[in-house]
């Protein structure tokens, strides 16, 4: 049991360790009664594991969702903004008045401005999504919630990748 919390834990990315303290903390909250309680000869030791193997499992869910939302829809968008070239230098040996290259210029400026803008809103929204998803995990009641200050630092940190 130990190994398969080990494993799961491992997949938490370490922009998100810090939110994931009261999921984990929860999981642990599961795991005493077997660690000061239970022996061998206990009677309840099969409701103990399934209701530790059940938190796992939901634990581990929460995590792929989590790497999920971050992977697949925060992650490539900023990655596709980083390619984003803001100059569109002509590859043909064509000449140019000043006038019609800023005019090229500013076409191109206002198409790949666009991109930007639907990307930062697609940014915007995935990280609104992995906060509330990770938020609206049920927390075991002796668990302290999440920080606000730590889903402002996670904001925080999408806002300024976006510069």
């Amino acid at each position: 049991m130990l190994r398969e919390y080990d494993r799961i834990v491992n997949k938490i990315r370490p922009n998100t360790k810090s939110l994931l303290v009261p999921h984990l903390e929860d999981l642990e909250y599961k795991l005493r009664p077997g660690m000061v309680t239970l022996t061998w000869t206990s009677m309840n030791i099969d409701g103990y594991l399934t209701h530790v193997h059940q938190g796992l499992n939901k634990l581990e869910q929460l995590i792929i969702n989590i790497n999920d939302i971050m992977e697949n829809r925060i992650e490539n968008n900023l990655k596709s903004l980083s390619k984003t070239v803001l100059v569109n230098l002509p590859q043909d040996s064509k000449t140019y008045t000043l006038e019609e290259f800023v005019e090229m210029q500013e076409d191109w400026i206002r198409i790949e401005s666009q991109k930007l803008k639907s990307k930062n809103y697609e940014v915007e929204g995935a990280v609104e999504d992995l906060i509330q998803t990770i938020c609206s995990y049920q927390l075991d009641q002796h668990v302290e919630p999440i920080s606000a200050e730590e889903i402002q630092k996670l904001s925080k940190y999408y806002n300024w990748s976006m510069y």
